[in-house]
């Protein structure tokens, strides 16, 4: 059973719809063949358009059919005398569609093209895990490696007993791959495919050398702050990019930031969709990672797309300031510091943050949301201009009361 048959998206998704609309853009198209219950096979037209399989008949009648969290399957069919090649798209165990298709080459375009909307279904055949990267509460990383090309990718296993009967744990999955899948930006890590076993899901992305951003300060410690610039500057475009879909990330934080290369402290992609949404109106749900949360979250009050941009701040603190604004031996005592939002450059006195940054982190870190700057208004702030002036050698050392 696939854990995505009890989503709600597939329950309400019969495998047909008759006639919802017209002018599909299509991406691929071919004829293939449906074997009737006779056994003999009718020719029909089947085209793919975005994350809809199109069905046309001989009486020229369409049907349509959303690829969301549907399962698909290739297969070779040999009798000794005549070889046939297909593929199955499947959303229950009990509704399960075959195609067949004229030769091989027309089956590897099939799944070229349905293995980036679709859930496949043979890990084990066509990669190989090299070495484990790391693990957490919802999964482990893994190096593998592609059995056709040797392409490299990382694997992030997520075992399916933790997904069963857990409702927020689906959503978190189901959030990560339709927004990943969705998503196409050189600061966002890649969803390649997605897969699922009898006991685990597997998702393939892409393989960064670098590790997280966490591990990066740990070392570094600080970074300078025209580096800190070049990546805020990044970090903002990518945020910017996301508002464009009404797209909130919600847990922006040095974990889910991962950097392209050992040696480039500049470039990284953004990971773990799990909990972003989309803003259709106020959001309600308390959620994030204690230290990085605005605080009209904390205070439980409704908010919008501005939070991400609270996080980013917090972010570019850590940078400039190597620890986190708001400390705390507990989770408890982080939390309430990260509530009151009291921000202080006193206890480093020997950064180098120029009057600019120092002013800059505690714009993006306002508490009220109605006066933090948007992503693209935070791009236009001075600290960016200020980095070539003299005015650089200017420090700070106030604090937000």
């Amino acid at each position: 059973m696939s854990v995505f048959d009890d989503s709600e998206a597939l329950i309400q998704n019969r495998f047909w719809k008759l006639d919802m609309r017209k002018n599909f853009p299509e991406t691929f198209r071919t004829a293939v063949f449906r074997k009737k219950k006779s056994g003999d096979f009718i020719e029909v037209t089947l085209f793919l358009s975005q994350n809809w399989l199109v069905k046309i008949s001989p009486n020229s009648s369409m049907k349509f059919s959303l690829l969301d969290w549907k399962m698909f399957e290739p297969f070779e069919e040999d009798n000794g005398q005549l070889r046939r090649f297909g593929f199955s798209v499947s959303s229950t165990q009990n509704c399960k569609k075959d195609f067949y298709v004229e030769n091989e080459e027309t089956l590897d375009a099939w799944i070229m093209h349905l293995s980036s909307v679709c859930i496949m279904t043979d890990f084990e055949n066509d990669f190989s895990l090299v070495k484990r990267l790391g693990s957490g509460s919802f999964g482990t990383v893994y190096l593998a490696t592609n059995n056709d090309t040797c392409d490299m990718f990382a694997v992030k296993s997520i075992d399916k007993h933790i997904i069963i009967g857990n409702q927020g744990n689906l959503s978190n999955l189901m959030n990560e791959i339709k927004f990943m899948r969705k998503l196409n930006h050189p600061n966002i890590v890649k969803l390649h495919y997605v897969y699922e076993s009898t006991t685990h899901i597997y998702l393939v992305i892409d393989y960064l050398e670098g590790g997280d951003l966490y591990g990066r300060i740990m070392k570094r410690k600080i970074l300078n702050e025209e580096i800190a610039a070049k990546f805020t500057e990044k970090l903002l475009n990518v945020i910017s990019y996301l508002n464009s879909f009404n797209i909130v990330h919600r847990d922006l934080k040095l974990e889910n930031i991962l950097m392209v290369s050992e040696d480039d402290d500049c470039n990284f992609k953004l990971a773990d969709f799990g909990l972003a949404t989309e803003v259709t109106g106020a959001l309600q749900l308390r959620c994030g990672s204690p230290g990085y949360t605005a605080p009209e979250i904390l205070r439980k009050c409704s908010y919008g797309l501005k939070v991400d941009i609270f996080s980013a701040g917090v972010i570019l603190y850590i940078l400039l300031c190597g620890r986190m604004p708001f400390w705390g031996r507990t989770n408890q005592e982080i939390l309430q510091k990260n509530r009151d939002c009291k921000i202080s450059f006193m206890d480093e006195p020997k950064q180098n943050i120029s009057k600019f940054g120092c002013a800059f982190i505690l714009r993006l870190t306002e508490p009220l949301p109605k006066l933090r700057p948007s992503a693209i208004d935070a791009l236009n702030d001075p600290w960016f201009k200020s980095l070539s002036s003299p005015s650089l050698s200017q420090h700070c050392f106030d604090q937000r009361s």
